[in-house]
């Protein structure tokens, strides 16, 4: 079966905004760790360790992957979108998409209203820290699924992240593990190129 990529896309979105939202309760979604300041053993998030801020003003995400960067990772086409990756809020995207038998797409978008942080505490989806050329990242996925996607996100500035989705088309194509390789693959190009921008 194969997933249009809007249906893709829209459903991962609702599923992160709806994983981030407290209670059962209507409102503007909001990530539930660290909000509170009644819990005695809450701790303050420790300093970024990033080697460098790679604020994300002005930056175009469809100028984050180089020809050659696109060729390895074998992408055909491109297109600048808006997604809403966190907090209902659309933020520049651009969709890059691997057509053929095994036709999938990274997604990267540029995060200027939340940080990392935003996936923290216990939600429905499977948040593992890891990092990406020495910046601290989350790889993101929804739990209970193996073919759903997979995203790798960085702390790149002060309340900002670089966003990395890759997303199967073709159904059953890609293992699990073959999607967060290839998101954190599409991540530490788009970091490659991010720095030499600033």
């Amino acid at each position: 079966m194969r997933l249009t990529k809007g249906v893709v896309a829209a459903l991962f979105a609702l599923v992160a905004v709806a994983a981030c939202t407290p209670g059962t309760t209507g409102g503007t979604p909001t990530a539930s760790p660290g909000t509170g300041s009644s819990d005695p053993t809450t701790t303050s998030k420790a300093p970024s360790t990033r080697p460098k801020e790679l604020k994300l003003d002005g930056v175009d995400p469809c100028k984050l992957l180089t020809d050659t960067q696109k060729s390895d990772l074998k992408i055909d086409e491109f297109k600048n979108e808006t997604a809403d990756v966190v907090k209902g809020t659309d933020s520049p995207s651009c969709a890059y998409t691997i057509n053929g038998s095994k036709s999938a797409g990274y997604n990267i978008t540029l995060v200027s209203n939340e940080g990392i942080d935003f996936w923290d505490g216990p939600s429905n989806l499977d948040v593992a820290p890891k990092t990406v050329a020495g910046y601290d990242a989350s790889q993101v996925f929804l739990k209970g699924t193996s073919s759903f996607d997979c995203s790798v996100t960085l702390d790149v500035a002060d309340g900002q992240q670089l966003h990395v989705q890759f997303l199967p088309y073709t159904s059953k194509a890609f293992t699990q593990d073959e999607m967060c390789q290839n998101a954190t693959k599409g991540a530490e190009s788009a970091l490659s190129t991010l720095r030499t921008l600033k």
